[in-house]
């Protein structure tokens, strides 16, 4: 009887593990804004309105035009540290599109604010960052693999557990 008891435990840790393994999963997505407009406005420390002059992997530099919120100087150029792609809340910038952008203690993004702004400046783009797209999700086998898997290894523990028996009943 025990003997049975293990035999079940173990088919329900392989038919669990079986569902994990080959169950597809969605892609993450980290960025999720919970802020509106009015607030990121609120939550910034610093708004302005500029042109890009270079984006870097890691930062963007603006030719600010206006200050609306918090001291930058007028006609200033203003570094500002962004991520690389949107999925972590970043942005990509192009250089020579104006844009009016929020910041938080010198770090801006998705989440903290920034708005594309007509009349952008026909410059040609001196360092522009590439667009950059979502990895596809691998490609996991359909349903019909796992449900056929499970099934294979329940199948597989009954007969296990009828020739015990069977052992056990002729002796």
């Amino acid at each position: 009887m025990m003997l049975r008891a293990v035999i079940m435990f173990v088919l329900a840790t392989l038919s669990l593990g079986l569902v994990v393994l080959v169950s597809p999963a969605e892609p993450a997505w980290a960025c999720s804004c919970a802020l509106g407009p009015g607030e990121q406005d609120e939550r910034a420390d610093l708004i302005v309105v500029g042109a890009v002059t270079e984006v870097t992997g890691q930062a963007v530099r603006l030719a600010v035009e206006s200050v609306e919120k918090g001291s930058a100087g007028q006609e200033a150029t203003l570094r500002l540290r962004v991520s690389r792609n949107e999925e972590s809340c970043g942005y990509d910038f192009h250089a020579g599109t104006r844009y009016r952008v929020n910041s938080v203690g010198g770090t801006t993004g998705l989440c903290i604010g920034i708005r594309p702004l007509p009349g952008t400046p026909s410059a040609p783009a001196a360092v522009s960052m590439p667009a950059t797209a979502a990895p596809a999700p691998a490609q996991l086998p359909g349903w019909w693999l796992t449900a056929g898997a499970m099934l294979a290894v329940i199948v597989a523990g009954l007969v296990a557990v009828a020739l015990r028996l069977r052992r056990n009943n002729s002796t």
